[in-house]
């Protein structure tokens, strides 16, 4: 079972997404949560001090924290969401 939690910023930024952008994350995060093998799906980053993987949603990025994982249970940190041109910055 996969589990996400917001940052404060990351559900700050979240609310400030346009509403058609909100439910395609939502959709996104719904779908992950039931994906057998999550690990594979989320790019791995580099140069990052917290952050360990992204998740692309169209031109949005997640960028994603590992808190917990063990065989049964998966917990990922959302740090921030942002357009592609301004997250990685």
């Amino acid at each position: 079972m996969v589990t996400f939690v917001f940052s404060k910023f990351a559900e700050k930024r979240f609310k400030r997404l346009g509403h058609a952008e909100q439910q395609r994350v939502i959709a996104k995060l719904q779908e992950l949560k039931i994906h057998p093998d999550i690990v594979f799906i989320l790019k791995p980053l580099h140069g990052f001090n917290s952050a360990t993987h992204r998740l692309r949603i169209g031109n949005y990025r997640l960028i994603i924290q590992f808190i917990q994982q063990t065989f049964e249970q998966i917990e990922l940190f959302i740090l921030d969401i942002g357009h592609r041109r301004d997250i990685y910055q």
